[in-house]
């Protein structure tokens, strides 16, 4: 990573867009807007789909004429929180303690860090959020000058030969928008024809999830009036030619199994760049280019930087893509993205991607657990309660019925021909050199990048909430270790038993979990370790207890007093975090292996809206 973070640095520094000696500055540098729309995956836009299918975006379109479509951005994370965390520092949220939606705690950026805007704020820009910030780490007070305000905030800032930075945040696309009744198929009509759309192959081709499409379709169509809307006022205010646009989703989404999962339709974006008329001659790329190399959110803030001729802090880990010396060749040359899903609301899930070229390696961590497993907000959605009720029925082809059965612990997908990630090939044997090749890539990008991911959520804040980064740099050989206890699943339970049995004994809990964790994964295999296990069951910490439940009866050792010993659990949790986690572990005991629980908040010493949501939903 230094390489590429030394290389950018040196980018920033010959920029061709510092003033000259004696230049106003309105007249040396660019205006910039990032137009975001919520919950958008690039999946769903006509523009992607060379028109025959997907929202018809007249005014996106017209963007494009005139700009860059990349036909390859990611937002690193599938839900906002962390993807905008990624976007406003340039970093990776993983080593940041920023990957969770949402914080269960504030954490700092590392020192000397700041969120990117406040860089072009020192160097002359006005900037401003209109108007959502939901980030994971404590707000940079230096970073915005206004943070609220109207579309055309621009016209308030008080030296008007100021250039600008305009975030706009548009939520009519926001998977709120599709949490309505049933009913509504009967009341309302849509202006997209639900015959018309077409269903991705892992939905079902019922008349909801058609509505459902259909109006999603309706919800794109209107957050390009409101792109239309902008840009006009741009234009009126002669501010359009000075001024780059950028257009994308802020996580993929919104339709059922997308937003806040690691797939293609939860992290792969649109995005299209306007480049204004007055730097025409000077970015190296032709008006009405697609760019096949890979980009994603933690590049935008060095672009940004990099374009306004700013230097930038070697800590950012993103790269430019946009500059008088970026040439198209360059940009097809990048061909890795990573991505990265933790704690969505009150369901913990642990996945990191890993995309090279046409393939994409998935490493799921919890690969006992359906993605399925509950969660409030998801299955507000009158669609997704559809696709469950499905499943239970048994009216659902393979493909659709994957969502709801435990997950492979390793997925890997050609995207050049399923980009719907249909077919895993990880147990094809002519593509397990592919396979490992990928595997040591994200295993070496995980333990570079000091994931906090390998440690549960409530550990890494109980120890280093106070400098996460600096938590995770310190932690560098415990990571890798845990690393290394976590991939025993990838091999035989023979290979692993020595370990694991020297593992479930260890004085650290960590390396108890994950050695739980792994005997989950393993099932009945895991029998001839039972001794261990029962051991684990008055364990010190509440969330391995928990965890060695799960592996006990995944194991069929012996039955196991489900109720008390998780109701212990809880007692002893020391966070809310390990509370959350603890309660994780029962629902995936009464989603999956139908045990029922009974809870008085009074058996609970923590307390957050995540926890009350599970509370409720566990109770009823």
């Amino acid at each position: 990573m230094k390489s590429l973070v030394c290389s950018f640095t040196t980018l920033c520094v010959i920029g061709n867009f510092l003033p000259a000696k004696g230049q106003e500055l309105k007249e040396i540098r660019p205006n910039f807007v990032w137009f975001m729309a919520e919950d958008v995956s690039k999946h769903y836009l006509s523009l992607y789909n060379d028109g025959s299918y997907g929202a018809v975006t007249p005014n996106l379109e017209k963007l494009a004429t005139e700009g860059i479509i990349f036909n390859n951005a990611y937002s690193n994370a599938p839900v906002s929180s962390a993807a905008r965390t990624t976007l406003i520092t340039g970093c990776y949220a993983t080593r940041l303690g920023c990957s969770y939606h949402r914080r269960m705690e504030e954490v700092p950026l590392p020192k000397g860090v700041n969120m990117f805007p406040a860089y072009l704020r020192k160097a002359g820009y006005y900037t401003f959020n209109a108007s959502k910030t939901d980030y994971n780490c404590i707000l940079d007070e230096t970073a915005w000058d206004v943070v609220g305000g109207k579309l055309c905030e621009w016209h308030n800032r008080p030296n008007k030969k100021k250039p600008f930075f305009l975030v706009r945040t548009n939520v009519l696309t926001h998977e709120s928008n599709l949490l309505f009744p049933k009913s509504r198929l009967r009341e309302t009509r849509t202006n997209n024809l639900p015959d018309n759309v077409f269903v991705h192959p892992y939905h079902p081709n019922t008349e909801l999830f058609r509505y459902t499409y259909a109006t999603f379709y309706d919800c794109i169509q209107d957050s390009d009036k409101e792109l239309g809307k902008l840009m006009r006022m741009l234009e009126e205010n002669g501010e359009l030619d000075n001024t780059f646009i950028f257009y994308f989703g802020d996580n993929g989404g919104a339709l059922p199994g997308t937003k806040g999962y690691t797939t293609e339709g939860g992290i792969q974006v649109p995005l299209v760049v306007y480049v204004p008329a007055r730097w025409r001659d000077k970015i190296p790329l032709k008006i009405g280019t697609k760019v096949d190399g890979f980009v994603s959110f933690v590049d935008f803030g060095p672009t940004l930087l990099h374009l306004a001729g700013v230097d930038a802090r070697q800590e950012m880990d993103g790269i430019p893509f946009l500059g008088t010396d970026i040439s198209l060749k360059q940009l097809n040359e990048r061909n890795e993205v990573y991505g990265y899903g933790d704690r969505f609301g009150e369901l913990y899930a642990f996945n990191r991607t890993l995309r090279q070229g046409k393939f994409k390696y998935s490493r799921n961590f919890l690969s006992y657990h359906p993605k399925s497993l509950y969660s409030n907000y998801r299955y507000k959605q009158a669609a997704f309660c559809e696709w469950r009720e499905l499943y239970e029925a048994g009216k659902l082809n393979a493909v659709q019925s994957r969502f709801f059965e435990p997950q492979k612990a390793e997925e890997l997908y050609d995207l050049s021909i399923d980009p719907y990630e249909t077919c895993n090939l990880a147990d094809s044997p002519a593509y397990d050199s592919i396979l490992k090749g990928l595997r040591k890539l994200l295993k070496s990008k995980m333990i570079g990048e000091h994931d906090l991911g390998l440690f549960p959520e409530c550990e890494w804040l109980y120890y280093g909430k106070q400098s996460p980064t600096e938590f995770g740099l310190n932690s560098w050989t415990s990571i890798k270790k845990y690393s290394d206890i976590a991939d025993l699943e990838l091999g035989s339970f023979e290979e692993a038993e020595t370990i694991l049995r020297k593992v479930l004994n260890s004085t650290d809990p960590v390396e108890r979990y994950w050695g739980v964790t792994v005997c989950a994964a393993f099932g009945d295999k895991a029998s001839s370790l039972y001794d261990e296990l029962d051991k684990l069951l008055n364990d010190s910490r509440g969330y391995v207890r928990s965890r060695a439940v799960i592996a006990m009866i995944r194991s069929q050792s012996r039955s196991v007093n489900v109720e008390d010993i998780m109701k212990q659990a809880l007692l002893l949790s020391k966070s809310s975090a390990e509370s959350l986690l603890i309660l994780n572990d029962m629902t995936y005991l009464h989603d999956v292996l139908s045990y029922n629980f009974i809870l008085r908040p009074t058996e609970l010493l923590q307390s957050s809206n995540e926890i009350r949501n599970r509370l409720e939903y566990l109770n009823n």
